[in-house]
């Protein structure tokens, strides 16, 4: 199982840190995002079979094609801003964290614009 494999490189790489932290804490961070790319990179392989079955549903969809990428871009702003403002705050940097959560946010209603005014002209339309 793979998530043993992730749980264990993130302990280690947890155990790391905190020796390294008492020696040299300036290289810690190093180690923290080290142990972070190799978690992600174990995860990207996931992540392309999500992608492909997402794929496979979009070839086989007749209704709201228009949609579903939107929906996929403001998926992966998701993650994305999630993942580096965890890895902010674990630099020590939360301030810095905090504004890219906010500017997450921000693209994510930006994105999902198209679909709002969908949802507005359908409604305009019934009424």
């Amino acid at each position: 199982m793979e998530i043993l494999q992730i749980t264990a490189i993130a302990i280690g790489g947890v155990i790391m840190a905190a020796v390294v932290k008492n020696f040299k804490p300036e290289l810690s961070i190093y180690v923290v995002l080290a142990t972070v790319i190799i978690i992600f990179l174990m995860a990207l392989d996931k992540l392309t079979a999500v992608f492909q079955f997402l794929g496979a549903i979009y070839e086989d969809m007749t209704y709201g094609k228009d949609f579903f990428p939107i929906i996929i871009k403001v998926l992966v702003v998701a993650y994305l801003a999630d993942f580096t403002s965890q890895l902010c705050k674990d630099a020590g940097e939360g301030a810095i964290g905090g504004k890219v959560e906010l500017a997450g946010k921000i693209v994510i209603f930006y994105l999902s614009m198209p679909i709002l005014l969908a949802i507005l002209e359908l409604i305009n339309s019934v009424l």
